[in-house]
């Protein structure tokens, strides 16, 4: 865990970003056991299945990691699939919470506090502070993360814990 500025908004994102990746391999490792029927079968969710709401989250992501960047989005659609193979899907989200990290490597706590405008998936302006976009980022696959453990506990499977105490050091 990232404990650069100790007591900063930044080691506070950090740390939420640092969540965000070890909740999505705790929820990977939850459906590793499923078959290729149960993982791709709808099941309730907004996004329909499990690989449905995972992939939504990889592309959600990315998404606003674009926004924040000042760069193109790289999907058209929520409902994208950014990666077909649960692997490559694990690859694609541990990639992407590394690329939130280095961004977040280029800031300080002012420049966060800094507001970013942006435009949603329908062209609609928005004007946010940057740090309040990292939050929602990782509230945002919470939800789904939420919704998916749901949907395990439906099928019969376990949930993995993924509560944010859990993730942090009993040291901290």
């Amino acid at each position: 865990m990232t404990t650069r500025r100790n007591g900063t908004l930044i080691t506070h994102l950090e740390r939420m970003l640092t969540y965000h990746g070890w909740a999505y391999r705790r929820l990977l490792a939850a459906v590793e056991p499923l078959g290729e029927d149960a993982w791709k079968a709808p099941c309730g969710l907004f996004f329909g299945s499990l690989h449905g709401t995972l992939n939504h989250l990889a592309v959600a992501d990315r998404i606003w990691l674009a926004r924040v960047c000042g760069e193109p989005a790289p999907f058209a659609r929520l409902d994208a699939e950014a990666a077909a193979s649960r692997t490559e899907l694990a690859d694609y989200l541990a990639e992407g919470v590394q690329a939130w990290l280095q961004f977040l490597d280029q800031h300080d706590d002012v420049s966060l506090a800094a507001h970013l405008d942006y435009r949603n998936m329908r062209g609609e302006p928005f004007r946010k502070p940057l740090a309040d976009i990292v939050l929602h980022l990782v509230n945002h696959g919470t939800h789904h993360r939420g919704q998916m453990s749901a949907a395990l506990t439906a099928m019969g499977q376990p949930a993995p814990v993924l509560d944010y105490l859990y993730f942090l050091p009993d040291d901290l």
